[in-house]
């Protein structure tokens, strides 16, 4: 009875949190089924690290923040001076025809110490693309990115969240991880920057991975959302560093 007046009063004081809460449930039941199915890539991995925790080792949690779908003169400049400002290290995941339109954005994400990532040519659902086309649109992107930081990208997140045994061979091929998704706020819908944060903060700290996104949109969303998600997790102890 306690504990339902306590429900009861936490929903008064938050009239979404059961909607963050059942954001969480559909987030964890499309990561369980990703990681059963998806070919071998980089997931977040503090679920381990609690277990170690409760057998008395001391770990510390340690957090990645990452931004899909840029570069965007909407939010990128903004995000590399509050993460300056922060002092945090993140992993933005370009896409290519956007690196064509605004390559010094790329090249001030560079410059500023952040990874510079493969995040497509043009966002399709790489399952469906023959393999010809799925190799250009990782090559293409390569080259966009190496010509402007003459570094060769490490790193794909697949549009979607999603490849297919093809594309994790052209992506070893190439010496190139993918990087999956974990903490998500569905941030690609203009749903206000405190849901943003909060959806975000329900995952943490078991998902390491923290996904945001560029764009015309959403971008003053998510750098408000980035500003408030790095307050919280400093209040509770939790550092950031780069992929």
């Amino acid at each position: 009875m306690h504990d339902r007046r306590l429900a009861r009063q936490k929903l008064k004081e938050d009239p979404h949190d059961f909607e963050h809460r059942l954001h969480q449930a559909k987030m964890g039941l499309i990561t369980y089924l990703g990681k059963r199915f998806l070919p071998g890539g980089y997931w977040s991995k503090n679920r381990m690290e609690e277990r170690e925790q409760a057998q008395g080792l001391e770990k510390k949690t340690v957090l990645h923040l990452t931004f899909d779908d840029g570069p965007s003169p909407e939010s990128t400049r903004e995000l590399l001076a509050l993460l300056e400002e922060e002092q945090v290290a993140a992993c933005f995941f370009f896409i290519g025809e956007n690196v064509r339109r605004y390559p010094e954005l790329v090249q001030a994400t560079f410059k500023a110490g952040h990874i510079v990532a493969n995040h497509s040519l043009s966002h399709p659902f790489m399952p469906a693309l023959s393999l010809p086309k799925m190799e250009h649109e990782i090559d293409e992107t390569n080259r966009e990115l190496e010509a402007i930081t003459g570094e060769k990208p490490a790193l794909f997140r697949p549009p979607f969240g999603i490849i297919d045994a093809r594309c994790a061979e052209l992506l070893k091929e190439r010496r190139m991880s993918p990087v999956y998704w974990g903490a998500v706020a569905d941030d690609w819908h203009r749903v206000g920057d405190d849901r943003v944060a909060k959806r975000i903060m329900k995952q943490l700290p078991q998902e390491e991975l923290i996904v945001l996104h560029e764009g015309a949109h959403i971008g003053r969303q998510n750098v408000l959302a980035t500003k408030k998600i790095i307050d919280k997790c400093r209040d509770l102890g939790y550092s950031f560093d780069a992929i």
